[in-house]
This record gives structure tokens, C-alpha cells and sequence, in this order.
């Protein structure tokens, strides 16, 4: 049986599904997700985008194109809630933190993180057992 993730924004106005195993999980520190989402690092599960259902609210979404970068982030009109961002490759990234708040707090084992990647370009340190790899 496939694995199935549901997920919704704070508001509960757009509601999505994620299906079957990401393509990544783990720290991002590269500089794109910096600029993107203001943040020192971001800890996400990315996948394909046939993997990523809007179940509820669709209508609802709105997005932002970054000017400079192959990127944009899709976000609830109500309570702009991120639901998640884009890539260059065009894959469906979603927070590790958003899935915890619709999992009572805890983030499945099977959405953990695995590594830091592009931790060469981190702007802070992690102090942690993963792999860092640049």
C-alpha cells in the first residue's frame, strides 16, 4: 500500500495529499531556498508533481514567482500559509515543518530528514548526525 499524507493550511481553507515516497528529505542550505523563503535553512520532503493532490480549496492558491529565480512559492489566499515551493526541476517541495503540524506535532519516520545538502553555502551551523554534503 502506498503511503499517504494529508495536508492542510492553518486556516483550513486548501487541503492537499501527498502520495507514496519523496524524491528527497533532508536540510536545505542553498542559497535559492534562502532567498525564497527568508530562512537560514530549509528542512523539506520534495516530489513529483503527479505525488502532490490539491484535494480542497485549489481556488484558493496563490503564488509567487521569485523574479530572479527559477522558483516560486504556492501559498492559501486566506492565511498565506505555504503549502509548498517550486524548484528548477519543478518538484513539489513541502516543508517538514507543515507536515509535522498536520501529524499532531511529530513528523512521520518516513518523511525524516536523511542529510544536509549544499551545506558548503550554510550560513549556519548544524550540530547533528546527518551527513553534510555540499
Amino acid at each position: 500500500m502506498e503511503a499517504t499524507y494529508k495536508i492542510s493550511c492553518d486556516c483550513g481553507t486548501v487541503s492537499m495529499t501527498l502520495s507514496g515516497a519523496p524524491r528527497v528529505r533532508g536540510h536545505c542550505h542553498c542559497q535559492a531556498c534562502r532567498t525564497l523563503l527568508n530562512t537560514p535553512y530549509h528542512s523539506v520532503t520534495a516530489w513529483n508533481p503527479d505525488q502532490l493532490s490539491v484535494t480542497k480549496g485549489a481556488d484558493q492558491l496563490a503564488s509567487f514567482q521569485h523574479p530572479n529565480l527559477q522558483m516560486k512559492k504556492i501559498f492559501c489566499s486566506g492565511c498565506g500559509e505555504v503549502m509548498w515551493n517550486t524548484n528548477a526541476m519543478d518538484w513539489r517541495v513541502v516543508s517538514q515543518h507543515l507536515i509535522a503540524k498536520n501529524n499532531g506535532g511529530h513528523l512521520p519516520e518516513a518523511l525524516g530528514s536523511l542529510s544536509h545538502f549544499h551545506y558548503g553555502g550554510r550560513i549556519v551551523d548544524v550540530e547533528d548526525p546527518l551527513p553534510k554534503k555540499d
